[in-house]
């Protein structure tokens, strides 16, 4: 999925995602692999989750929280992971702190945004 921003006039690319579904499961392919990610929703914390698996089923992590405006996976260095960053996030100018039922898949999407690798320069 992908949505233009008039103002930017840019693409932005996003993971489509269903609260109505929650707990499920779904693949999405981000750049040349393919992942597995399932979305649960932990009713002691009142707070969403995700795990991700690779393509061979091997399990990336599990039970992270998704939390708004924060990377998923952030700081997790695994070359298996996705390149971009997937961000939980709203850009239609809604005053959100949370990601909830309301706005998850809705105003809240997952966009993906370019990962910057750091460049190293020996001696």
């Amino acid at each position: 999925m992908a949505i233009q921003l008039i103002d930017l006039g840019r693409e932005v690319k996003y993971i489509d995602i269903k609260a109505d579904k929650v707990p499920y499961s779904f693949s999405v392919k981000l750049e040349d692999q393919t992942y597995f990610l399932t979305i649960k929703y932990n009713f002691m914390g009142e707070f969403y989750t995700i795990d991700l698996r690779a393509s061979n089923g091997s399990i990336l992590a599990y039970g992270e929280p998704i939390r708004y405006g924060k990377a998923l996976f952030d700081g997790i260095e695994d070359e298996r992971f996705p390149l971009p960053v997937i961000v939980p996030a709203c850009l239609t100018g809604d005053t959100i702190d949370a990601v909830t039922e309301d706005n998850l898949g809705i105003s809240v999407r997952f966009y993906l945004h370019e990962r910057r690798v750091a460049e190293y320069h020996s001696g």
